[in-house]
C-alpha cells in the first residue's frame, strides 16, 4: 500500500489538486493529512471539503486550532492573525465542525502521525534541528519506528537509536531493526525549502519505504486568490521563492 501523507497545505487549492492528481499517477492508496489545512491562503473551504473526501485521517495543526479558537491568536504576527480572523468569517460551519473536531494524532501499526514533534504534540514544537530530534530519545521507546511530522514546512528527517539522533535529511528512508524515524514529510501549500513546488511524500507499506515528491502547480493564480482576497501580499510573493 502507497500512503500520501500531506501537511501544511495552509488554503492553497491549486497545490493540493495538483499534489492528489500526481498522487494518483503514482498509485497512492490513500492520504493522511498532518494539519495545517487553513492558514495564509485563500481558499479555506475548497481544501477543507477535499481533504473530508480523500483523506482517511486529519490532524490538527497549529493554524486550524487557532482558527477554531484552541489557540491564542497573540502567538502569530499581525498579518498571520488577520488571516486567521478572515478565514474564521469564511469557513462554512461544517468545516469549522470538521476542524474542530480534529485530533493531535494518528497511529496505525508501526507509524505514527503528528503535526508537530511527537515529544508533546498539542504544544506545537517544532523539529528542525538534529537537537530537537534528539530531545526524543527519552521518549525513544515509546517513539513509533517511523514518525512523521509537519509544521515546520521542511523535508528534514531523522535517525534515532536508544543513544543519539542524527540528521540524514536527503535521503530515501528505509525501515531497519533497532533504529527510529522522525521525517518532515514538507508543505504542500507553502514550502520554505527555497524550492517553490509543492511538496509531499509517499510511504510504501510493503517495501517500508519513504520519499519525497516535488509537484509543479499555478503559483501565479494562487498569489492573485491571495491578493484579491485582501490577505497580505507577502503570503502571495513569497510562494513563488519558497520561503
Amino acid at each position: 500500500m502507497k500512503i500520501g501523507l500531506i501537511s501544511d497545505i495552509h488554503s492553497n487549492f491549486d497545490a493540493l489538486c495538483s499534489v492528489l492528481d500526481y498522487g494518483q499517477e503514482q498509485g497512492v492508496d490513500q492520504y493522511i493529512c498532518l494539519g495545517d489545512v487553513v492558514g495564509y491562503g485563500a481558499d479555506p473551504n475548497p481544501c477543507c471539503d477535499l481533504l473530508r473526501q480523500v483523506c482517511s485521517a486529519t490532524l490538527m495543526g497549529n493554524h486550524d486550532a487557532a482558527v477554531i479558537g484552541m489557540m491564542d491568536t497573540d502567538y502569530y504576527y499581525n498579518a498571520a492573525r488577520h488571516v486567521i480572523y478572515w478565514t474564521r468569517q469564511q469557513l462554512s460551519k461544517e468545516n469549522f465542525e470538521w476542524l474542530y473536531r480534529l485530533p493531535y494524532t494518528y497511529q496505525r501499526e508501526n507509524l505514527g502521525f503528528y503535526h508537530s514533534a511527537p515529544i508533546l504534540p498539542s504544544a506545537f514544537y517544532y523539529v528542525v534541528r538534529q537537537d530537537d530530534a534528539a530531545a526524543h530519545l527519552r521518549v525513544f521507546d515509546r517513539l513509533s519506528e517511523f514518525s512523521f511530522v509537519g509544521h515546520s514546512h521542511l523535508t528534514s528527517q531523522y535517525q534515532l537509536t536508544e543513544k543519539k539522533a542524527k540528521d540524514v535529511t536527503g535521503r530515501v528512508i528505509k525501515g531497519k531493526d533497532e533504529r527510529k524515524w522522525i521525517i518532515n514529510v514538507g508543505s504542500v501549500g507553502q514550502p520554505r525549502d527555497r524550492d517553490s513546488r509543492a511538496c509531499f511524500g509517499i510511504f510504501d507499506t510493503d517495501e517500508q519505504e519513504f520519499r519525497h515528491h516535488r509537484v509543479e502547480y499555478d503559483i501565479d493564480r494562487t498569489a492573485e486568490r491571495i491578493v484579491s482576497s485582501g490577505l497580505d501580499e507577502k503570503f502571495a510573493r513569497r510562494l513563488f521563492v519558497g520561503l
